[in-house]
């Protein structure tokens, strides 16, 4: 995500700045990109093993869980954050960030 970077007050927002909202937006992005990254290392990590491990493989299940609410929860934070930035900003917001939009799990592939 590119911005400009803007000193100016956001308004509404006591001494935050549209910089500050933009940290805080790619910071939120790069949170929820993390996770597209863990779930990667976790499927090559399974499927490097020799053999199906049937324990392994229960694990690596419930660390997929985990990663997929933890990323439900980072698209939301990302969204609003975007959304409180472009606000004060005075940017149009894509319909892929409004309150309406999906999941990220049928975003994938959308920045």
């Amino acid at each position: 995500m590119s911005f400009t970077h803007d000193e100016r007050p956001a308004a509404d927002l006591g001494p935050l700045t549209l910089a500050d909202l933009e940290l805080r937006s790619e910071k939120a992005h790069d949170d929820h990109m993390a996770t597209y990254a863990a779930t990667e290392v976790l499927h090559q990590a399974f499927m490097s093993m020799p053999a199906y491990d049937e324990e392994a493989h229960a694990v690596v299940d419930a660390a997929f869980l985990l990663i997929r609410e933890y990323r439900e929860k980072t698209h939301a934070q990302w969204r609003g954050a975007y959304r409180e930035w472009a606000t004060a900003a005075g940017v149009e917001i894509p319909a892929h960030m409004t309150d309406t939009a999906t999941s990220p799990d049928d975003t994938e592939g959308e920045v």
